[in-house]
């Protein structure tokens, strides 16, 4: 029986691995009103990668990678007295820091509010080292393809 089981699980495995890629389609798709809200209050976020080729994605309120939206999109981002930080560091290294955004392949068939309002505070995005990149976005929509991390794999998985 485990040998039945053992060789039944294997077909399905290679039937899996057997089918090619998958068609592009949005990999998020929301039908209807998306509503992304960050609201801070004596704030610290931190995000921060190191090491050869490092990446230190940060995104609050954003739509990022491939997204689909039938309807009203709404991003805000709201912070009082603090600090919100992205850091990558080593040779290559990437840092992409997002708030209220829209970045890669979007696409919103209805209305899209941004909104990012930040009092008392800072917004740090630093990238450092031998050819690294800092990409920054505030209530932005951002299709730079150029802009995204050199990788042989999709962008951004």
């Amino acid at each position: 029986m485990k040998t039945l089981a053992f060789i039944a699980l294997s077909v399905i495995a290679t039937a899996a691995m057997a089918t090619g890629p998958v068609a592009s389609t949005p990999d998020i798709t929301i039908t209807g009103t998306s509503i992304q809200t960050a609201a801070l209050t004596s704030m610290a976020v931190n995000n921060n990668s190191t090491g050869s080729k490092s990446e230190a994605f940060q995104n609050l309120a954003t739509n990022t990678g491939n997204v689909s939206i039938s309807g009203t999109s709404m991003q805000t981002v709201t912070g009082f007295g603090g600090s919100i930080t992205n850091t990558a560091s080593g040779s290559d290294a990437y840092a992409s820091q997002n708030l209220s955004s829209n970045v890669g392949e979007v696409t919103i068939s209805g209305k899209s509010t941004q909104f990012t309002a930040l009092i008392n505070s800072s917004v740090n995005n630093m990238s450092s080292g031998s050819n690294s990149k800092a990409v920054q976005n505030i209530a932005t929509n951002n299709a730079c393809f150029t802009c995204q991390p050199t990788k042989t794999s999709g962008w951004p998985n």
